[in-house]
């Protein structure tokens, strides 16, 4: 996979340089209209103060002319020139000499300035700089509209090439977070498309892979689980038999106890066989069915299947009588806590409910010794059934 340094340079220098060019060719485009707008727009007014001035200097003997130029330079609102043509010719570019040396009008963008030649003489009129003296001619001439416009074309600019960037990652994106919901809500063959992007396509295949490993975990998890729990119900029938043949048998006080204690210690085994059935059917269940149901009858049936109970068990349920859940799931679960609470617990056994927003929290508390502080940590993985072969202390 490669680094972060090739996709900067792939993205960043691809979007730097886009955005360079949209810039530079906006700016030239709105400078290129706006210039042929001016020039033709100055040379159009420039043309009847240059007629006028023609007709002016024709009447008046070439030697008279400086002083005439400084004459009109004083009632003209810009500064009015007689300089030699050469010289004037040397102030335009190259395409607008000729026109200059053909009589017509000229204009000079850099310093505005209008130029042409005076007759058929070696000398040439220039007025200008114009600026101050040409009113505005339109919006798209005036100083604030071109700076809007300067604005709007580097925000255009910036917009779009992001705009198409952030809208392929979203998108990617997306159809991840698409496919990791359907594998949250069971669809476990649900895979992530090919990503249209290269930085999101790594992460769009590791996501698959990733799938694909769970799914094979989690299948043969099932199996195991199904394999073992009915591996253990055979031997677990035998032993029934087996405990019921001992009861025929003329037994005294004690070894009918430790005989009780082994038919405790079965019902628990079969509860653990359950659950493991249970557990891989839920592997096959795409989606939790729920029904509601009244949740101090649940507690009350599940407390009665460990009759006869050695230690009491409060009931503290809230005023929630319905509850909408999976029957099966939270049996099997609270079947879970409430053996290792009858295991560890010493004199009481509190069972307790409480609603909050809407989320029902059941809890199965005991004043057994509880879970040494060393291995609390890994207490929630479920690698240790929470006896005494898993913890040393136990698990209340």
């Amino acid at each position: 996979m490669r680094g972060h340094a090739f996709h900067f340079l792939r993205y960043g220098i691809g979007f730097l340089t886009v955005h360079l060019l949209l810039i530079v060719l906006g700016l030239w485009t709105w400078d290129a209209l706006l210039e042929d707008r001016t020039e033709a727009s100055l040379q159009a007014e420039m043309r009847g103060p240059h007629a006028m001035l023609q007709h002016r200097f024709a009447e008046t003997p070439p030697a008279q002319w400086p002083a005439l130029a400084q004459q009109l330079d004083s009632d003209f609102a810009y500064p009015l020139q007689l300089m030699p043509l050469t010289e004037a010719a040397a102030i335009l570019p190259a395409k607008q000499r000729k026109g200059l040396i053909n009589g017509h009008v000229q204009i000079e963008l850099d310093s505005m300035r209008s130029l042409q030649r005076v007759g058929n003489s070696s000398s040439a009129l220039i007025l200008g700089p114009l600026d101050q003296a040409l009113p505005e001619e339109g919006w798209q001439d005036s100083e604030a509209s071109g700076v809007a416009i300067i604005l709007l074309i580097l925000m255009v600019a910036v917009a779009l090439p992001m705009y198409v960037m952030v809208y392929r990652l979203w998108r990617d994106v997306s159809q991840l977070a698409q496919t990791a919901r359907r594998m949250r809500d069971g669809q476990l063959d649900s895979r992530a498309p090919r990503a249209g992007t290269a930085l999101v396509r790594p992460l769009a295949k590791a996501f698959n892979h990733m799938a694909e490993q769970l799914q094979l975990l989690l299948e043969s998890q099932r199996v195991l689980a199904q394999a073992v729990a009915h591996e253990v119900r055979t031997p677990l029938a035998r032993m029934r038999f087996g405990l019921a043949d001992l009861e025929d048998t003329g037994l005294d006080d004690a070894q009918r106890d430790a005989l009780s204690g082994l038919r405790i210690d079965v019902d628990r085994l079969q509860h653990l066989t359950d659950a493991g059935v249970e557990y891989a059917a839920l592997g096959r269940c795409h989606q939790l069915t729920r029904q509601r149901l009244q949740l101090a009858a649940l507690v009350r049936g599940v407390v009665e299947q460990f009759a006869p109970l050695t230690i009491p068990v409060q009931q503290d349920l809230s005023s929630a009588g319905l509850v909408n859940v999976n029957r099966h799931m939270l049996e099997l679960a609270l079947r879970n806590l409430l053996g290792n609470a009858l295991r560890y617990a010493r004199r009481q056994i509190r069972i307790v409910s409480t609603l909050n927003e809407g989320w029902l929290c059941l809890q199965v508390e005991d004043d057994g010794p509880g879970i040494a502080p060393g291995f609390r940590a890994g207490a929630g993985t479920g690698a240790g059934g929470g006896g005494q072969a898993s913890w040393p202390r136990g698990s209340g």
